[in-house]
């Protein structure tokens, strides 16, 4: 049960109008997930032998450890100011950041039942409000194979400005748009070339949930600052999903499909435990291929069984680096396979196992892996 903290703010002091009087709330809430991990990477082909192991503690694995803020104050009418800041926690450093400031988000806006929500800051992208699949973690989660939908890098937009609509029979649209830049200015070139930083976003989805029913889609775009080193404008990355899901009590079933063009924007499954010694992983390292495409592919199903969720799921990822203008045979599909199961001890504590097999990891053909690991979710 989340801890809340009420206070009463006077607007206008005792006067001969009367008393004005706004409620504020402000909510402290947190995540905290760790527990034991084991990854297994190995790349065997064509001579080329390379291994990666590691195991210990494993933080943020069914959600990031974090900390934050939200509140509201009420502007009546049915107006309210809200604002949000949250911040990434590393239980395996000290119970410390993982990285400086409010990184995960921190916006603030107007919101109405009538006209909906209306912020600005750093927050989640179209991909990720509209995603309504079951999901896996670590390797078996569809950000190692979907660029900007998955819950990845991509997923945070920075300079944000994002219109939510009101909740319209299950219905949502949202649209976003993020400057790049703060201020929109222009990043540092050597030679006239840009660098890798990339320009404005664009965010686009909708989405429907009622009764056991969902279905989400998103589109989104990240533009390019200058120009390539023959003169030539930088093309923009593109990526577009369409999820849905539908629970039949005894399972829930969930499919989704994708496209990702000009690279995976925010990609996080390109190089798994550093293994960047290949020729394949040093080529490509997270979209740098104008010309790149992917097709995306989801299936998730999650039971209820004793007591718990068990989860299984497939995610799948074809592209166009095997062709012989790019890494040919060095490149392959990317397949990933995970059963888990989280058991709740109670409305906020929970614990956790899961396993992973994935196969041609980051599009590297032959890479493949294998994890496993326990741990202890607690909400506050």
């Amino acid at each position: 049960m989340k801890k809340t903290l009420l206070a009463a703010a006077l607007l206008a002091g005792f006067a001969t109008a009367g008393v004005a009087q706004a409620e504020t709330s402000v909510t402290l809430y947190g995540i905290l997930d760790t527990g034991y991990g084991y990854q297994n990477y190995k790349l065997d082909r064509n001579g080329t032998d390379m291994r990666a192991r590691s195991s210990g503690l494993r933080d943020g694995t069914f959600n990031g450890s974090r900390w934050g803020l939200k509140g509201a104050e009420d502007l009546g009418d049915g107006l309210r100011a809200i604002f949000q800041v949250e911040a990434h926690v590393n239980l395996g450093s000290s119970g410390g950041a993982a990285q400086s400031g409010f990184n995960r988000q921190s916006f603030v806006g107007l919101s109405s039942d009538s006209w909906g929500t209306f912020t600005m800051g750093r927050q989640y992208s179209a991909g990720v409000d509209t995603n309504l699949t079951a999901n896996g973690v670590n390797w078996g989660d569809m950000d190692k194979v979907f660029g900007s939908t998955g819950l990845g890098g991509g997923t945070r937009v920075d300079n944000s400005f994002k219109y939510v609509t009101p909740d319209m029979s299950g219905f949502k649209a949202i649209v976003m748009y993020g400057t790049g830049a703060a201020d929109g200015t222009t990043v540092a070139r050597t030679n006239g070339v840009s660098t890798d930083e990339r320009g404005s976003r664009v965010s686009l989805g909708a989405l429907y949930a009622n009764g056991p029913i969902g279905v989400g889609a998103s589109y989104d775009r990240q533009s390019a600052y200058g120009n390539n080193a023959d003169g030539s404008d930088r093309k923009a990355m593109t990526n577009w999903q369409i999820n849905g899901s539908y629970d039949f009590e005894v399972v829930k079933l969930s499919l989704a499909y994708g496209q990702d063009r000009n690279g995976k924007i925010g990609w996080n499954g390109a190089n798994p435990l550093s293994l960047d010694g290949t020729t394949a992983i040093k080529a490509y390292n997270g979209g740098s291929y104008e010309d790149f495409k992917s097709n995306n592919y989801h299936v998730g199903l999650s039971a209820p069984i004793g007591g718990g969720t068990l989860y299984a799921g497939w995610n799948y990822s074809t592209s166009n680096l095997d062709n012989s203008d790019k890494l040919g045979d060095d490149a392959g599909s990317i397949s990933t396979y995970q059963v888990n199961y989280l058991y709740p001890l109670s409305k906020r504590t929970s614990v956790y196992a899961y396993g992973t097999y994935g196969r041609n990891l980051g599009y590297v053909k032959d890479l493949k892996g294998t994890e496993a690991g326990i741990g202890v979710n607690h909400k506050f």
